[in-house]
């Protein structure tokens, strides 16, 4: 039983970090006019009004294409620490960690407080509690 949960947070978060990935890479290609589409086109208008509605109090400033490239890195960090988990690897837990770190430094950059905390939080807890049903496994050489 708990091993199954503990693949199953496993795949929501390696999931979850290639639909960042995915995501990141078309509002990169839309943003740079690789590609045309009307949906994505919103989704570029509406990062931009997030933005710029935000522009007086951030930290770092973001363009449209530098947030789609960070929005992809973080999906990276979280797929790869994800495969990293599932194969009991310390490094996993670390690529996690700095995911988690990013996501957090947007609502930082950003001063916002809004429903996504929420799910910062439940990664949050995930990672938790993969510490406890997947920790990593220490490889002992031989010398």
């Amino acid at each position: 039983m708990w091993r199954v949960l503990g693949l199953a947070i496993v795949a929501l978060l390696f999931g979850y970090g290639l639909i960042r990935i995915g995501v990141g890479g078309l509002l990169l290609a839309q943003s740079l006019d690789l590609i045309q589409v009307t949906d994505l086109a919103d989704a570029i208008a509406e990062v931009k009004r997030f933005t710029e509605a935000r522009a007086d109090k951030e930290f770092v400033s973001f363009s449209v294409s530098g947030y789609s490239v960070y929005i992809m890195v973080m999906g990276l960090l979280l797929a790869a620490g994800a495969a990293g988990v599932f194969c009991y690897k310390r490094w996993g837990f670390i690529l996690l960690g700095l995911y988690l770190s990013m996501h957090a430094a947007l609502f930082v950059n950003y001063q916002e407080i809004n429903p996504k905390l929420i799910t910062l939080a439940l990664q949050i807890v995930m990672l938790i509690v993969l510490v406890y049903l997947r920790p990593p496994r220490s490889t002992v050489s031989v010398a």
